[in-house]
């Protein structure tokens, strides 16, 4: 069996190094473009400027501009190409909807990317290297970054090598103006160099803003002949002159097929040094014998640690992870994300969103030299450059431990509870027939793993005051649990009024039994009271992975299983009442500071209110698990009007304690407390 089961995973192993992503790009030949029109149109408005420089080859520029023509159709763009070559010029006037720009005399190339600026009529302008061939989405990817984050000066892609390997994952400078390039040699899929980041500069692909925050026009410095170090010093004057930033965005991936946008000559050098030595001080990190480049990022460096892959679109729980991650970011954190459980199909569509959001997210992958580099792996070097490690749940620290245990270098750890575990199943127990031996033990075995969790780790992160409390009580040292509970942003403008809504409103992620529970509780106990009296109410139970077999027997037209919702806005908005009948469970229940988000009146259980802060009659209805108690709210409060204002204006009481302020200062108080000063 063991002999079989290595050939299985050697043959596994084989099939991932074989099928691992390569950028295939077809380089089509001057006898192709013979016959082929290109389609161009002149835009009057476009969005983007794209400046092709650095022309020494007809049958690359032409590729260059097919692949162009070929990608991201839905972006207003006009084409700018700049010839130095008049062997090119026959050929490239005959190009329908580009413009083309001369540069045969003394202009310097920087004189003429200049020159094409100033004629450029787009909102962005795209510099490109002839030598480069883009690939889908590389400028909406570009653009994106925009939009989602502040500050943003420039945005430079990644370069990859027809032998599909990164060229260039953005620059960093360092002490006497070293410049290394990131990413130089490594795989295309290497986790390291696969994530949204700040860096010093990018060259070959950039896109930047046509004018400056003082409404001029952003050139270029023509002091320097090459460039690479003109657009090197074009981003650190936006750095230094306007506080704007450089991303270096990975979703942007484009082939180069030369290095001519590396050509310097050592004149430039020496000015780029002369210019710039001053501004940098960082010196290169070494530990552990790896260069850590750090630049941009302020300790500490965290390793986040969970069992499964965070959805933050799917439950409460990824919410609030994606809500830390955030924070942390914004106070210049760098995050590196390892999950224990990866599914292939469910999971992937959430790679590129961390990825977009400045996290590194560690995965299998194929490096360079053809070997698989599994997370684990990853994990394990990780260790040399991060300063916290931040482990989610029991399962989850117990798989994670007995990995770093005895790898460990002076890094603090965080257990997270996200809630007890344990006591969610002894809650559970009042509502099993029969508690059985195997159940007992199950419910031993967390406990036992949550407090090993809590008791081993420097820092333990409750999600409200009440599991803080209980876990204190059962022997965890007080002065090391904080709460960082969810985060709740009040929804702005609500629209519609008490008359124009309709039907109950129940959201939840059903791999989480309590969350069945309450389904089932519903249908079977509480509306059928509720439809005695008025058989006109409907409820839409929303979220993902409800099982097939409860949906056929409960869907109706009354009783609405809708599944997962890419947006829910919609129900929040013009649903009358939220009902969440939870019967056990433990933490702060998401669902529900979801609802006061959106002001809708919310009526819950003792465990569904439970570390929420709610007043009964004043910020939402309480009842006790009796069904015809909760029927009777329902009721009350879908036909009481004056009840129903009463909850909605005072929806956003108990969110205060939500706020991302309050969970910002809870953090920075565990950090302070584990020794890392602002």
């Amino acid at each position: 069996m063991g002999i079989k089961r290595f050939f299985k995973n050697k043959i596994k192993d084989y099939q991932f190094i074989k099928n691992r992503r390569k950028i295939s790009v077809d380089l089509q030949n001057l006898d192709f473009f013979k016959s082929h029109s290109f389609n161009f149109s002149a835009q009057t408005n476009p969005e983007v400027s794209i400046i092709i420089h650095g022309i020494n080859d007809l049958k690359m520029v032409l590729n260059c501009l097919y692949v162009i023509e070929k990608y991201n159709q839905n972006i207003s763009k006009e084409v700018i190409v700049i010839n130095e070559d008049t062997a090119n010029q026959e050929y490239l006037e005959k190009i329908k909807g580009i413009a083309l720009i001369n540069n045969e005399d003394s202009n310097s190339l920087i004189q003429a990317i200049n020159h094409s600026i100033e004629k450029a009529k787009g909102k962005f302008i795209y510099l490109l290297d002839s030598h480069v061939l883009v690939q889908e989405n590389y400028l909406s990817s570009l653009i994106e970054v925009f939009n989602i984050k502040e500050n943003v000066g420039a945005v430079g892609s990644k370069m990859i090598s027809a032998e599909n390997s990164i060229i260039e994952a953005g620059n960093l400078v360092f002490e006497n103006s070293e410049i290394v390039e990131l990413g130089k040699s490594n795989a295309i899929d290497a986790p390291q160099f696969n994530f949204l980041r700040k860096v010093d500069f990018c060259t070959g692909s950039l896109l930047f803003s046509k004018i400056n925050q003082k409404e001029d026009l952003n050139l270029l410095n023509e002091n320097f002949s090459s460039p690479y170090f003109a657009v090197a010093d074009f981003c650190l004057k936006l750095k230094k002159e306007e506080n704007l930033n450089t991303y270096y965005q990975p979703l942007s991936e484009v082939t180069c097929f030369s290095n001519s946008f590396k050509t310097t000559n050592s004149n430039d050098k020496v000015d780029f040094a002369n210019h710039w030595n001053f501004y940098f001080t960082d010196k290169k990190n070494i530990k552990s014998e790896k260069t850590n480049y750090s630049s941009h990022y302020k300790i500490p460096n965290f390793l986040f640690l969970e069992e499964n892959m965070p959805k933050p679109d799917q439950d409460s729980g990824s919410r609030r992870f994606m809500e830390i991650i955030k924070i942390l970011q914004k106070n210049g954190h760098h995050i590196v994300l390892a999950v224990k459980h990866f599914d292939e199909a469910k999971d992937s569509d959430y790679i590129p969103y961390f990825q977009n959001a400045g996290v590194e997210i560690c995965r299998d992958y194929v490096n360079a030299q053809n070997k698989i580099i599994n997370v684990e792996h990853q994990v394990v070097d990780a260790l040399s450059y991060v300063d916290v490690i931040w482990i989610f749940r029991p399962l989850g620290f117990n798989h994670w431990y007995n990995l770093i245990n005895g790898r460990i270098n002076g890094q603090k750890i965080i257990y997270d509870m996200v809630d007890l575990h344990y006591l969610r199943l002894e809650r559970e127990n009042n509502y099993i027939d029969v508690v059985t031996k195997e159940r007992e033990k199950e419910i031993n075995f967390f406990k036992e793993k949550e407090y090993a969790g809590m008791n081993i780790s420097d820092a333990v992160i409750s999600i409200s005051e009440e599991e803080k409390n209980t876990v204190s009580e059962n022997g965890v040292k007080k002065d090391k649990i904080f709460t960082v509970s969810n985060i709740h942003k009040p929804v702005e403008n609500v629209p519609l009024i008490f008359s124009e809504r309709e039907g109950l409103l129940f959201i939840g992620g059903y791999n989480h039994l309590p969350n069945i529970d309450a389904v089932k509780f519903l249908h079977d106990q509480i509306l059928p009271l509720v439809w005695a009296k008025n058989n006109q109410i409907k409820i839409f139970i929303l979220g993902p992975d409800f099982p097939a077999d409860l949906k056929e027997k409960y869907h109706s037209d009354r009783f609405q299983i809708l599944g997962y919702q890419e947006t829910v806005d919609f129900w929040f908005e013009n649903s009358r009442v939220f009902v969440a009948p939870l019967r056990y469970g433990a933490g702060v229940k998401g669902k529900i500071g979801q609802a006061l988000e959106f002001k809708l009146p919310v009526i819950t259980t003792g465990i569904g209110a439970e570390g929420m802060s709610l007043e009964d009659q004043k910020t939402a209805l309480i009842s006790d698990e009796n069904p015809q108690n909760f029927a009777d709210k329902i009721l009350e409060l879908y036909d009481n009007e004056n009840l129903w204002q009463t909850l909605h204006q005072n929806s956003l009481l108990p969110l205060s304690k939500f706020s991302i302020e309050t969970q910002e200062q809870n953090i920075k108080k565990m950090l302070q407390y584990l020794g890392f000063v602002n």
